[in-house]
């Protein structure tokens, strides 16, 4: 049995609600699929990093295959564990890795739905067509805190920064529990200073910044997250970093 994870704040019946009401507005009248993201944006202490680091960089190889009812089901006990911390966290209290207290300087949450461009490619996947690997994260300080990205974003409002979790040093991690998707992103504590309000996640390096200097073709975004409250970064002072959660719903 996978362990089950508590959204603090939020309920059950209003996640149903956003559901339903991402389907009244696309005149959905039949049960379909509905992928529903539950993003944190947060700052750690520069001295916190290398713990955080040491811990997000275990996830990607705790993930297995199980028997669950007879059904052969993928499962990551690591990302659970790192998904509750997110949510102790946000309750203000402190989590021990590696025997060190920690919790971030800063750490907002939100939930929303993703845009089209990503249902677009997870039916054109379907179809045989190509589905490149959601491994880049991005932040940026362009949205206005407390407002809702729309269905129809490509872009982050004014993109800062953006990291591929799986190659780039630091890193983070990409990977799944059962149907739910997940992006763990740790930026580097030179990004330069800036209030945060957006996060990300895209198949395919910055359109214009490939090595070769020849324009890349351009991405596509899997997921767009719009924060409450300004997250604060001090280049060099202390860390910024996300974690993308996208839930499987149907109804």
């Amino acid at each position: 049995m996978s362990e089950q994870i508590t959204l603090y704040g939020i309920t059950g019946a209003q996640i149903q609600d956003l559901v339903q009401s991402a389907w009244k507005s696309q005149n959905i009248e039949r049960s379909r699929l509905m992928f529903v993201d539950c993003s944190y944006l947060y700052t750690f202490h520069k001295e916190d990093l290398p713990f955080i680091r040491k811990f997000t960089s275990t996830i990607n190889a705790a993930g297995k295959w199980v028997i669950e009812k007879g059904r052969k089901v993928f499962r990551n006990p690591k990302i659970i564990q790192w998904h509750n911390y997110l949510e102790t966290w946000l309750l203000g209290e402190s989590v021990e890795l590696y025997g060190r207290k920690i919790k971030p300087k800063q750490i907002e949450r939100s939930v929303d739905r993703v845009p089209l461009e990503c249902l677009e490619k997870i039916a054109g996947s379907f179809t045989g067509q190509d589905f490149n690997t959601m491994a880049y994260n991005m932040i940026g300080d362009g949205a206005s805190a407390g407002s809702n990205p729309s269905p129809n974003d490509t872009d982050l409002d004014n993109e800062i920064a953006r990291i591929n979790v799986i190659t780039d040093v630091g890193g983070g991690a990409l990977t799944r529990d059962g149907t739910t998707f997940y992006s763990v992103a740790n930026f580097s504590i030179d990004v330069q200073s800036a209030d945060f309000t957006e996060c990300g996640i895209a198949d395919r390096e910055k359109p214009g910044t490939g090595a070769s200097d020849v324009l890349v073709v351009d991405d596509t975004m899997g997921d767009h997250s719009i924060f409450p409250n300004e997250v604060e970064h001090e280049q060099g002072q202390d860390a910024v970093g996300d974690t993308v959660v996208i839930f499987t719903c149907s109804g």
